[in-house]
């Protein structure tokens, strides 16, 4: 799974403006979509539990950082 640092434009509390925050995030492609597929037929849904569990342990914590800020 690779690694991506996500971007938006947002208000900052602390700056009072509008500045770019950052967060980590990550990106899947198709291939890794139909094995996740095959692997849930294949194993009767037993997959599909797992992948949700993984989901869930790896969930983003932290949210959105101001660039300009640190907070």
């Amino acid at each position: 799974m690779a690694k991506i640092i996500e971007e938006t434009l947002m208000h900052c509390g602390k700056c009072k403006k509008k500045t770019i925050h950052l967060r980590n995030g990550s990106k899947t492609g198709l291939l890794m979509f139909l094995v996740h597929l095959v692997l849930t037929v294949m194993t009767f849904g037993v997959w599909l539990v797992i992948l949700v569990v993984w989901m869930v342990l790896n969930a983003k914590i932290g949210g959105w950082m101001c660039k300009e800020c640190g907070k």
